[in-house]
């Protein structure tokens, strides 16, 4: 099977470069330090640059890692959804694959409208422009992915260069010019657990999205290899931007400011640290990071957050148009297009409330996949691994109980209402299952589920390839 082929699904597999595919990862899982401001003044200084050094090995590099075995070993469409499955049946399967969509549909939609409140903040225009440009938005980025994954790299790698260059040149200039201390005072507040717990959940959603890029392992050559490597390269990549991006915003904030750090106006976010130490210059060129930053997470998140309902709807668990293709560009335009509508009207209402539930979805999501790998371990001990977690079974039980616990941790820390919204977002799942199970009856597809892949996206069953990639 060669690039321009289409695989058994309709999906176009395309090339992609290693440093194309770690741009990617970078941009699911970082895209800028934007955001970070916030567990600054929560947090403290110290802590926060410690929680950005040690959060990792207890939550992003076990998932990482995690994703990288399995997306080795069942490197299909839909991703997660599919290792869910694989390893905890079609119910589960489904639930970690709709909670991670609904998650996602409105995880997308926030990165656009923080983009739209840079932009009005900036040029004070009305609601009408608004909504018209974030239309404009929505409209290009979809086209851009419907029209395949190669031109939706070159557009991510494009767009991170734009986000980045000022980071550099900002970097440079806070440490070499800021007066604030980076490690004075330590925590933000009297109490260790009041500081992490104001912190942790925005440092949670720093450091997620490993899983994001699996979902498109349909329609990548080499997904076994390039996927995983990415993974290896773009986690170090992205704690290394964090850590000093935000010791050079602590350090521009000038001494004593740190607690005025924080995003949504009104406070020092990146852009007027940017202005203290590099002026109007530097503060402008922030400003064009902090969009372009939002406006690629939408990208990233529109291509990866539409390929899961394409296989479920492919799997009969969900409505028939969401796993069409197109004839041309091989890509699922259906479930692009309609996650591109929901966003189109979610950029019009206040997200707090959404938010809530969107977080709380992808922590259910994450736990499903931790206890996926571990099933598939010892269910599966002879499944071909070309990546593998290079511990036993009991060590990465171990590993991954870690930051299944801070999931289960961070859902009942944040008040009551949190909660509450968190739990009916949840209990859509059950019902949706119901309802499609119901309409569409479900599918079990062995030549599918039973198979490996080749490097070139032809299936192998037992050894044997497959023709056409089915028995």
């Amino acid at each position: 099977m060669t690039t321009a082929t289409l695989n058994n699904q309709g999906l176009k597999r395309v090339r992609m470069r290693l440093i194309t595919a770690v741009i990617v990862v970078f941009t699911l899982t970082c895209s800028g330090s934007f955001g970070m401001e916030d567990v600054i003044s929560s947090s403290g200084p110290g802590f926060t640059l410690l929680l950005i050094i040690v959060l990792p090995f207890l939550w992003s590099w076990p998932m990482a890692f995690v994703s990288s075995e399995l997306g080795a070993a069942i490197p299909e469409a839909g991703g997660l959804y599919r290792w869910i499955r694989r390893g905890l049946g079609e119910y589960w399967g489904f639930q970690g694959g709709w909670w991670w969509t609904l998650s996602l549909w409105v995880d997308s939609a926030v990165y656009v409208a923080l983009a739209l409140d840079y932009l009005q903040n900036k040029y004070e225009f009305d609601g009408t422009t608004r909504a018209i440009i974030g239309i404009a938005i929505i409209a290009l980025f979809t086209f851009i992915n419907i029209r395949g994954l190669d031109l939706t790299g070159w557009s991510l790698t494009l767009i991170q260069i734009g986000v980045m260059v000022p980071f550099v040149i900002f970097t440079i200039m806070g440490i070499a010019k800021g007066s604030g201390s980076p490690t004075e005072p330590f925590l933000g507040t009297d109490s260790f657990w009041t500081s992490l717990n104001l912190g942790l959940a925005i440092m949670m959603w720093m450091y997620s999205g490993y899983e994001s890029m699996s979902t498109l392992a349909g329609e990548i050559e080499n997904p076994q290899r390039v996927i995983p490597r990415a993974l290896m390269i773009g986690t170090p990549l992205v704690i290394i931007t964090y850590f000093f991006t935000v010791l050079a915003g602590i350090m521009a904030a000038g001494d004593g400011n740190w607690a005025n750090m924080w995003t949504g106006g009104g406070g020092i976010d990146f852009v007027e640290a940017a202005k203290i130490v590099g002026g109007n210059t530097l503060a402008y060129l922030m400003l064009i990071s902090a969009i372009l930053s939002n406006v690629g997470l939408y990208a990233g998140y529109l291509a990866t957050g539409s390929r899961p309902s394409f296989q479920m709807s492919r799997d009969r668990l969900f409505p028939k148009f969401f796993g069409a293709t197109h004839k041309s560009w091989g890509t699922p335009w259906a479930a692009i297009l309609v996650m591109a509508v929901i966003n189109a009207v979610l950029i019009n209402f206040e997200f707090d409330a959404l938010i809530t539930i969107d977080v709380f979805l992808l922590m259910f999501a994450y736990i499903l996949i931790f206890v996926s790998v571990i099933v598939l371990r010892r269910r599966e001990p002879d499944l071909p691994r070309p990546f593998r977690v290079p511990l036993p079974t009991w060590a990465l039980t171990i590993v991954v109980a870690i930051p299944s616990a801070i999931a289960v941790i961070a859902l009942f820390i944040n008040g009551v209402d949190w909660l509450i919204g968190g739990l009916i977002g949840i209990l859509t799942g059950p019902v949706a299952y119901l309802i499609f199970k119901s309409a569409y009856r479900g599918v079990t597809d062995e030549a599918l589920e039973g198979a490996t892949v080749t490097p070139n996206g032809q299936l192998t069953e037992f050894g044997a390839e497959v023709e056409g990639g089915r028995a």
